[in-house]
């Protein structure tokens, strides 16, 4: 799903209206948006006491239309318009909206009504994106009466009013906006619903940003042939565990197995290492370079170690190894900073916290966004970046924000859950690299929900992670 700037979302406004479809078409289509979304969570309509407010633009026009369709469907228990502003100062097609309430009969007011902690819903259509700075007069005012409401549901038409309003829903048009889906904004949507409006895809498809959603990942999965075998469905190899971190080498290997994997072979350097479950096959680290070439996908770093040897071995992998390659922990460490793109064929996935990711870059961290898709644009390599709303970002310049993720993932190990349930996926669908890699990422996120929600988000450990990876598959189907 396309996530749009504020100037994305306008530009695409500004086609849809030159291609043939009138503004107030739009508008429209909005205000239906709006009321079928609390059609389905808020019923019976005609039993709410519902006040509006409306600011006068066009997201204050959404507002007055959504209360015209109000009083004539379903002729509310009670309903309020509040204008933010007199009438003579609407946008033309607010102005046109209000219009309409007039000749129906519906009255609105510039003041707060005196029985207003009666509403039961109340609708925040003062503000749309593209709002900076503080808050004013009367704004601030009107945000300060819906929050205070005692009894009240809290919608947002597009978005929460300067982030300030505590909404419960949001109703955003066409595609989600980028203060939406990344922090802090996020945190302040409530439920995020994406209604269509009748905008062409077309003027949204140039957008170089993205949300993952469940249709994104299909056929990640998917329910296996009957006639499968292990052989299917790649041999994973897990490189790390140096001395006094075998752990980190043991959630990788064992989220790769439990992730899907045919068959996963371990390596570590220590000779006294024995993978954690049976089900793992560890691998001769003298053999290794031999073998590695022949496996469908390889994973190096949980782990591993910076030594002069380990940093000549990960650069050599990077550079000249001939199957997928993805690299966490201190493999990114031995790459650092990464400026040479890799020319093999095979994809090299780099799964960098924000730590390693300054290293990676040479630099502080300035902007998440731009940093991760210029560097996976830069050194020819999908780049995720971990943390609140992880981002992968794409050598072709896209880049998917992942919706899922809790706090129950801070925790040591977890990384390497993602590191090894990324070389599963990969190696279960070779000819979808870019899904595999999206389903990696949700499903650990969802993972970690799961987590928080069968327990509490204190006490998740990593190597329980997994546990939840069914429940998380049985979502995608």
């Amino acid at each position: 799903m396309k996530v749009l700037t504020h100037s994305e979302m306008r530009a695409a406004d500004l086609a849809a209206i030159d291609g043939g479809i009138p503004a107030l078409v739009l508008m429209e289509n909005a205000a239906h948006a709006l009321l079928r979304a609390m059609e389905q969570r808020y019923s019976p309509l005609s039993k709410q006491r519902i006040a509006i407010f409306c600011g006068k633009g066009n997201n204050g026009g959404d507002g007055l239309a959504l209360a015209r369709l109000l009083y004539v469907l379903h002729r509310p228990a009670q309903l309020k318009v509040i204008l933010a502003y007199a009438p003579e100062e609407l946008a033309p097609d607010a102005a046109r909206q209000l219009q309409m309430l007039e000749a129906l009969g519906i009255p609105y007011t510039m003041q707060v009504p005196p029985d207003l902690a009666a509403t039961t819903l109340a609708i925040d259509a003062l503000l749309g994106t593209g709002i900076s700075g503080e808050l004013r007069s009367p704004i601030t005012e009107l945000v300060s009466s819906i929050n205070s409401l005692p009894l009240a549901n809290r919608v947002a038409v597009d978005i929460p009013s300067g982030g300030q309003v505590d909404a419960q829903l949001t109703v955003t048009f066409a595609a989600p906006k980028l203060e939406q889906v990344m922090p802090p904004g996020c945190d302040q949507m409530g439920e995020l619903v994406v209604a269509p409006i009748g905008i062409p895809d077309r003027f949204l498809a140039s957008a170089k940003l993205n949300l993952i959603t469940l249709a994104d990942l299909k056929p990640i999965g998917m329910p296996r042939e009957r006639n499968s075998h292990k052989g299917n469905f790649g041999h994973v190899a897990i490189v790390g565990g140096a001395k006094g971190k075998p752990g980190a080498l043991q959630l990788a290997g064992v989220a790769a197995i439990r992730g899907g994997a045919g068959l996963a072979t371990v390596y570590s350097p220590e000779s006294g290492f024995s993978p954690s479950l049976p089900d793992l096959m560890q691998g001769d680290w003298d053999l290794m370079n031999k073998e590695l070439p022949g496996r469908s996908v390889v994973a190096i770093g949980p782990g591993l170690g910076t030594s002069a040897a380990m940093c000549e071995l990960v650069q050599n992998l990077f550079r000249y190894l001939t199957t997928t390659l993805v690299l966490d922990a201190d493999a990114l460490n031995n790459l650092s900073p990464l400026i040479e793109p890799h020319l093999a064929y095979f994809p090299r996935i780099l799964t960098p916290h924000p730590g390693e990711m300054a290293r990676l870059l040479g630099r502080p961290i300035e902007n998440r966004i731009e940093d991760a898709s210029q560097l996976a644009v830069r050194v020819n390599s999908i780049i995720i970046l971990k943390g609140q709303r992880t981002l992968v970002a794409l050598p072709d310049g896209q880049t998917w924000i992942n919706p899922t993720g809790s706090p129950a993932l801070a925790k040591a190990g977890s990384g390497d859950v993602l590191t090894g349930l990324l070389a599963a996926l990969l190696s279960q669908y070779p000819k979808h690299p870019v899904q595999a890699t999206l389903a990696a990422v949700y499903l650990h996120g969802r993972c970690g929900e799961l987590a928080a929600r069968h327990g509490h988000e204190m006490t998740s450990l990593a190597s329980n992670l997994c546990d939840h990876l069914p429940e998380a598959l049985h979502e995608l189907t």
